[in-house]
This record gives structure tokens, C-alpha cells and sequence, in this order.
């Protein structure tokens, strides 16, 4: 690949790309571990590569700006990098790798005001450079997500309607699978919060739930069991594919005020 079509695909500009592979400028964990997905570095040399930034004197080593990447997301980039499937189930917003930017910004700015526009931009495009991953085929994803997400307005009615677009537009690729909870589904196993599992083609797998304190990764068996049990219950209850795409489109509709129209 060239720099400008590395460039284009990860939607950055070509003299960034020569920066970093000539060695110009510091490089950011979450750069590497996209270009080394993007190149399709086998696993063991991106797990080495990828422990040589970590080595890095911590004085030398660039990390979205320095302070602006929350550690979560350092490990959440790492494991993406080598995972073969990813399951996420979110009850409050739409899964990180499926956001457009412009809905990701209305998140991270409502949540973090102190940011610069520098630092915000920062992890807008590292969130951006995470769904490169879901371009390889050879990644399962599965998104379960509670309607409610469909119909919590974040940033304004025409980044919502555009995010929804986008859920279904993406609900299309052979190796993503889109599941709505509907609202009637009562109790499930959902309720307790967002989580995700992983899994890996030579590695045990991990799991991820979200507190209001952070992110914590689990590996014990009891953990995952439970996870996979929970993963379960919300598929058990969850719409089909096709259901869950004719009801973010009608979602689309009522938002545009299109509902009852011919």
C-alpha cells in the first residue's frame, strides 16, 4: 500500500502517515495498533511491536496528546487489534465501533467539557481509527443494543438521524450483525450495565463491563461464564437482523417527522 492510500483509509492525511513511518514524529499507541490492523501484521509481531511502544521511555512516548487517551481505551485498542470475534451489548448508547463521528463528539464533549478542541479531536479520530478493524472481514462483530439507544437524541435530531442511517448501513457488511432489544423485552440481563466479550484466535478470552467508577477487563472463568450467560439472555429476547433494521429505520422516519406519510 501506499502512504496516500494508507491515508485514505484511515481517513488521516498522507504527510501524517510519513511522519510516523520515517520516524518523524512521536507515535501513539493507538496509530500503531491501527496501522499494524490495517496492514494485517500477524499476531505474535503486533504483540511485540506493540509492547516496544509500550516500552518507550514515558517521557518520549505520545498517548493522544499524553493524558487525553483514557487508559480503557488503550486496552479496548489492543485486544480489537487481535480479536476474531466481538460481542458488545449496550443499553445507553450506540457501541463505539459503529458511531460517526459527529455522534462521538456529542458524547465525549458532554462528558469531558474540560477538553480542548485539540484533545477532543484527538479521540474522535482514535475512535474513528478503532473501526478500521470491522473492514476485515475475518472480525465478527455482534451489536446488541436497547431500543432506548435508538430513540436518546445525542447531539441533535440530524447527527441522530445520520447515526441511525449509519447503524443500518453498516448492518449490511457480511461479518456485522445488529440486534435490537425492544422496549417491551421487560427485566433481562442487560439491565445491569454494558459489557463486551472477546475472542481470540489463539487466546483465552476476555470480557469488559462499564461502571459509573470505569472499565474493568475479566478473564476469570466465573466472570466470562456469567457474561456469556447475560449475552444470552439479551439475544434471547433481542429482534432478529431484519427486524432490528426495519425498526432503526422507522426510528429514522419518526425523527424526520415522516411517520403516517406515504
Amino acid at each position: 500500500m501506499s502512504g496516500a492510500q494508507v491515508a485514505d483509509e484511515l481517513g488521516i492525511s498522507a504527510s501524517k502517515v510519513s511522519r510516523m513511518e520515517t520516524g518523524n514524529r512521536g507515535l501513539h499507541i493507538e496509530d500503531v495498533a491501527t496501522l499494524l490492523g490495517l496492514y494485517r501484521v500477524p499476531e505474535q509481531e503486533r504483540r511485540e511491536l506493540l509492547a516496544l511502544v509500550w516500552k518507550i521511555d514515558e517521557s518520549n512516548l505520545w498517548v493522544g496528546g499524553g493524558s487525553t487517551l483514557p487508559t480503557a481505551w488503550r486496552d479496548m485498542i489492543d485486544f480489537e487489534s487481535r480479536a476474531t470475534r466481538i460481542q458488545n451489548f449496550e443499553s445507553l448508547l450506540v457501541p463505539g465501533l459503529l458511531q460517526i463521528p459527529e455522534y462521538t463528539a456529542a458524547i465525549i464533549g458532554g462528558l469531558r467539557p474540560e477538553l480542548t478542541t485539540t484533545e477532543l479531536d484527538e479521540l474522535i479520530a482514535t475512535r474513528v481509527g478503532r473501526q478500521v478493524r470491522l473492514r476485515h472481514q475475518e472480525v465478527q462483530f455482534v451489536a446488541v443494543v436497547d431500543e432506548m439507544v435508538l430513540h436518546r437524541v445525542i447531539g441533535d435530531h440530524d447527527i441522530m438521524r445520520r447515526q441511525l442511517r449509519h447503524l443500518v448501513d453498516m448492518s449490511e457488511r457480511p461479518n456485522i450483525t445488529l440486534r435490537v432489544l425492544p422496549l417491551q423485552s421487560g427485566t433481562h440481563a442487560g439491565l445491569r450495565g454494558p459489557f463486551v466479550l472477546m475472542d481470540f484466535a489463539e487466546e483465552a478470552t476476555v470480557g469488559m463491563v462499564e461502571t459509573q467508577a470505569g472499565s474493568m477487563w475479566l478473564d476469570d472463568d466465573k466472570d466470562l461464564a456469567e457474561l456469556r450467560l447475560a449475552l444470552s439472555g439479551v439475544l434471547g429476547k433481542a429482534l432478529k437482523p431484519i427486524e432490528s433494521a426495519k425498526l432503526v429505520s422507522g426510528t429514522i422516519r419518526e425523527l424526520k417527522g415522516e411517520v403516517g406519510t406515504p
